[in-house]
């Protein structure tokens, strides 16, 4: 990206907080880190587990088995003991309100944990979500370092686990549901360019900073 066209210095924005919800293996989290670089503000992940698990005394395993993890599991009896709510519903309460902490005290992004429905109220708020061709998503799943050597119709029965994960969380714990347009600012194909799709999120980012 052209760093010339973006100045994007901190102290020269105004507060602004961008989501982002993803399928599994589109490119969203490269593109969510170029962002982040191109404005100059902290990328939330896998940092919200961290910092989830300093505020509950929970384990960061814990944390990010409750978030594929159903009612029922040996992790849900382990954890049930004592408390009224399984630990699903715990660790998202925890993340919600880890969430909008950070999204009340600086400008950030956070990526998937329906961050764009935890933070419906805000009005500083950009919602987006990234996806992808099967093709391109298979071949950069592929790629991936460690990725396991098997066949293209493996391959899409593992990425569409990973989707119907991501929306089962996703659709229990909101009013919407994932993936669906009308619930986010911007639906951006990544196969238009990850270069390309963080332009225009920051473009966007910076309109609407201008309009507060």
């Amino acid at each position: 990206m052209d760093g010339g066209k973006i100045d994007c210095e901190v102290e020269q924005m105004k507060h602004i907080v961008i989501t982002m919800a993803r399928e599994y293996a589109s490119g969203g989290s490269e593109i969510a880190q170029m962002v982040a670089q191109e404005l100059g503000i902290p990328l939330y992940n896998k940092e919200l587990i961290t910092i989830a698990a300093k505020k509950s005394g929970l384990t960061e395993e814990a944390i990010a088995a409750s978030e594929t993890q159903r009612s029922g599991s040996l992790i849900y009896s382990l954890y049930m003991m004592g408390n009224t709510l399984p630990l699903a519903d715990q660790v998202y309460i925890l993340q919600s309100n880890v969430i909008k902490e950070l999204a009340e005290k600086e400008s950030c992004i956070i990526l998937g944990r329906c961050g764009d429905y935890v933070l419906r109220d805000r009005e500083n708020v950009l919602r987006t979500f990234v996806f992808a061709p099967l093709e391109q998503r298979i071949a950069f799943a592929k790629a991936r370092p460690g990725a396991k050597d098997m066949a293209d119709r493996l391959w899409e029965a593992t990425l569409a686990k990973h989707d119907r994960a991501r929306a089962s969380y996703y659709n229990y714990y909101t009013e919407n549901r994932w993936g669906e347009a009308k619930n986010y600012d911007l639906c951006l194909n990544a196969a238009l360019g990850r270069e390309t799709c963080a332009q225009i999120i920051v473009d966007a980012a910076r309109t609407m900073q201008n309009q507060q």
